[in-house]
């Protein structure tokens, strides 16, 4: 019977053993698997940067438009179309980006079942979540954006024609200003979000 129970033992220590060896495998492979992930945003910072600058290219055509002579604003109009138009190009690689870091984050997600240890598996669902949000807040925060640009190009496409009435020009002046304030908390919920994956992620960072 001693030698029974012993052989027990042993068996049962190894299985302890092997679980805690498949745990860390198993967070390991999640963890390069959402590098991954993280590898495919990496466009996003050169798109961030031309965007601005061509924000920034746009609000310096928007100040020529007051006060000048139709012809000027026509033309300085159809600048700023064509300035969303490259905006509306170049955002269009952020998506794709994020959408490419998806596809690998849900690859990392198929490694979470296969953690027995409820304390590991606990910080890694958490990073897990974090990381669904940040998807789904970027998202929000994309057709935030868009709707801006939308506005923008039906505004500037207006003044940019020959009937062009100051009340229709206030009303969609109004409609992009909402646009814009509607994206400003979008893009915060979004922030927000990338700072809880980065914290989740230091977490995790230290089981594997």
């Amino acid at each position: 019977m001693k030698l029974k129970y012993g052989i027990g033992a042993v068996i049962a220590s190894t299985v302890l053993v092997a679980g805690c060896t498949t745990d860390k495998g198993e967070i390991k492979d999640y963890n390069e698997q959402v590098q991954k992930a993280f590898d495919e945003e990496k466009p996003v910072s050169s798109v961030g940067k031309k965007l601005n600058s061509l924000e920034q290219d746009k609000q310096k055509l928007v100040k020529k438009i007051n006060g000048k002579d139709q012809q000027e604003v026509q033309e300085t109009s159809k600048k700023v179309v064509d300035n969303v138009e490259q905006r509306e190009k170049e955002f269009g690689k952020e998506e794709k980006a994020i959408n490419n870091s998806e596809e690998k984050f849900k690859i990392a997600e198929k490694h979470l079942d296969n953690i027995s240890d409820k304390a590991k598996k606990k910080e890694v669902k958490q990073l897990n979540d974090a990381l669904k949000e940040k998807y789904k807040a970027h998202d929000e925060y994309a057709k935030a954006y868009k709707n801006i640009m939308n506005k923008e190009k039906d505004m500037f496409e207006y003044t940019a024609g020959d009937q062009v009435e100051q009340s229709q020009i206030d009303k969609k002046s109004e409609a992009v200003s909402k646009s814009y304030k509607d994206m400003n908390k979008a893009f915060k919920k979004y922030s927000d979000t990338m700072n809880k994956v980065n914290k989740e992620k230091e977490d995790v960072d230290s089981l594997a």
